[in-house]
């Protein structure tokens, strides 16, 4: 429900239009990433409760397995160009449908609700970053005006680095790694939900100036490395 409902949201954005399905394809891996990591948290949230976690591993996996099913299926459309604005009742319904889909899918998930994905620390630290790059690219003159998909992930990346270098003093008490590993994780979860926003809102600022568009292929390994490590500690907790 969460995968179909968010890409039929994004669908509304074109108006349903075969000749605009780019933007499907384009999101469907940023929100298979999305619902990946509101597993990963749905994990550490159900860490006093252990048959929560394999439920909360399942939702991490598939909404992966789906959404990149979808991607495989949309492949032909990534040859289409990009449209480089969309009507705004199309972006409004698919923000608000993305946006819904998203907050079920956290409530639906974790056994604390919705409020386990919020830390505003990690929100204000992404936006300072953003504000941050802009500010040095008008002291340079320099163009930031396109390519901020790659600057997203890198935001996101960054954030994520920072959660994991906090984690690294209490390795050796998995029940303490709590903060810093769900702000390592909530880093890429509000990057990714930036991109798919600025998919919606912001077409022509999110490719690069060669018009390349990443969207999320270079975060799986990691990903998939972050859950092992995260299934290690919570064995170690449990038993």
């Amino acid at each position: 429900m969460f995968i179909l409902g968010s890409l039929f949201s994004i669908a509304a954005v074109v108006r349903f239009q075969a000749s605009q399905l780019r933007l499907v394809a384009d999101a469907a891996l940023p929100i298979g990433l999305v619902g990946f990591l509101v597993g990963v948290i749905s994990m550490l949230a159900a860490e006093s409760d252990p048959s929560r976690i394999a439920p909360a591993l399942a939702i991490a996996i598939l909404t992966v397995l789906y959404a990149g099913a979808i991607r495989l299926l949309l492949s032909d459309t990534l040859n289409q160009e990009t449209s480089i604005e969309h009507p705004i009742t199309g972006k409004v319904l698919g923000t608000l449908g993305f946006l819904t889909m998203t907050a079920y899918a956290m409530v639906a998930a974790s056994p604390a609700g919705a409020i386990v994905f919020w830390d505003p620390l990690v929100a204000l630290t992404l936006i300072g970053l953003a504000g941050g790059v802009v500010l040095v690219g008008r002291l340079f003159n320099m163009d930031y005006s396109s390519g901020w998909a790659n600057k997203l992930i890198g935001l996101s990346w960054f954030g994520f680095t920072s959660g994991v270098v906090g984690a690294l003093p209490y390795l050796d008490s998995p029940t303490s790694l709590g903060a810093a590993v769900a702000f390592a994780i909530l880093s890429l979860l509000y990057a990714v939900v930036a991109l798919i926003l600025g998919l919606i809102w912001l077409p022509k600022a999110m490719p690069a100036d060669d018009g390349s568009l990443p969207t999320g292929l270079n975060l799986a390994a990691p990903l998939v490395t972050l859950v092992s490590l995260m299934l290690a500690g919570l064995a170690l907790t449990v038993f």
